[in-house]
C-alpha cells in the first residue's frame, strides 16, 4: 500500500492471496503517501497520517475488500509521519481505554529540568563544603 518508489509518493495498493501465492492490484488511496500507520480493525484496512512529498498529514482512509473501495475517515488531530499502529483485542469500547491528549499533564520543558536539576547540584555542593 503507498510509499515512495524513489521518484515519488504512491497510492496504489496490492493485495496478496496466500492460497494462489500472487498478488493482485487493488482500489489506489484517495491520497499519495508514504511513511503511514497501517493497521486492520474489523476486516477494514486503515492507513493512517504518513508524508505526501510535501507535507505531513493527519488523513486517515479506510479500505473495504469486499467493495475494493477506499473512503476517508476521521483524521487524527495532529499531523504524523514515520507511526506506528496497533490493535488490542478483546476490549469491549475502546472509546473507554482513550486518554484525550490534552487532558494529559504537561511535562517541564527539558531546559527547565537541566537548569532545576543544575540548582539542585550547586545547592547541594554548598552544603557539603
Amino acid at each position: 500500500v503507498g510509499g515512495f518508489d524513489g521518484n515519488s509518493r504512491l497510492s496504489s495498493a496490492e493485495a496478496y492471496n496466500p492460497d494462489t501465492n500472487l498478488w493482485t492490484n487493488v482500489a489506489s488511496m484517495i491520497t499519495t503517501r508514504s511513511n503511514f500507520g497501517i493497521e486492520v480493525v474489523e476486516d477494514r484496512l486503515f492507513v493512517v497520517g504518513g508524508f505526501n512529498g510535501f507535507t505531513t498529514s493527519y488523513a486517515v482512509e479506510c479500505y473495504d475488500a469486499t467493495t475494493n473501495e477506499w473512503f476517508m475517515v476521521c483524521g487524527i488531530r495532529i499531523f504524523r509521519s514515520a507511526l506506528s499502529c496497533c490493535v488490542i483485542s478483546g476490549l469491549p469500547n475502546m472509546a473507554d481505554y482513550v486518554v484525550p491528549r490534552d487532558t494529559l499533564p504537561q511535562l517541564p520543558a527539558l531546559e527547565e529540568e537541566e537548569e532545576e536539576e543544575q540548582n539542585e547540584m550547586e545547592s547541594g555542593d554548598s552544603l557539603n563544603e
